[in-house]
Order: structure tokens, then C-alpha cells, then sequence
């Protein structure tokens, strides 16, 4: 049954998106970055008003609902779509009694 249910909502996560953590600044203090980690996921794109991390207000874009977690990815990675790039306002690890199941990322610009 879990394995169905797996299954059903892997068909649903059709977009790919490249998350690149930061590493350090440069003697410029602009941020340099690591290797790419790709991501299978499902995008829900809206506008709304939100607080990002450290509590500013900003426009959120929408979510991106990564297939499984990935505990890895921060709001210090950068997010890139195709040749966009977002910055990422908050990161939540979905947890159940199971653990954590599905990261859901809210992006801007």
C-alpha cells in the first residue's frame, strides 16, 4: 500500500530544479557556491507576502515541494529554475511519526 501511494505521487513531482549552497564570499564579499544538488519536486507557483528566515518581509513566489526529503538544502542555497534564479525565503522538513517525509521550499526573487 505504501509503495502505491509512493508510487501515485512520484507521477506528480515532474519539475527539476538545481540548488547550489554557499559557500563562502569572495574578497569582493560577493557569495561563491558549491556543487549543484538536483531536485525532483512539484512547483505551486502564488504571490503572496511572508517574513523569510530572519523575519523581513518579502514576496513569496511560490513552493516547491521536493519528492522526499532533503534535509540538506537551507536558505542559503541558491535556487535555479531553467536561467532564473530565486532566492529561497524558508525551508520545512515535513515530519510524521515516521520522521521527516518532504521538504517544502518557499521562494522569491
Amino acid at each position: 500500500m505504501t509503495a502505491q501511494i509512493w508510487s501515485d505521487l512520484s507521477d506528480l513531482m515532474v519539475d527539476t530544479v538545481n540548488f547550489y549552497p554557499r559557500n563562502a564570499v569572495d574578497k569582493y564579499n560577493k557569495p561563491t557556491f558549491g556543487s549543484v544538488i538536483q531536485v525532483r519536486g512539484r512547483f505551486m507557483n502564488h504571490e503572496t507576502k511572508t517574513r523569510d528566515a530572519n523575519g523581513i518581509e518579502v514576496i513569496e513566489l511560490g513552493k516547491f515541494i521536493c519528492y522526499g526529503p532533503h534535509t540538506e538544502i537551507t536558505v542559503n542555497h541558491k535556487m535555479v529554475v531553467g536561467s532564473i534564479t530565486y532566492t529561497i525565503n524558508d525551508v520545512s522538513n515535513i515530519s510524521d511519526e515516521n520522521g521527516v517525509h518532504h521538504t517544502t521550499i518557499s521562494f522569491g526573487k
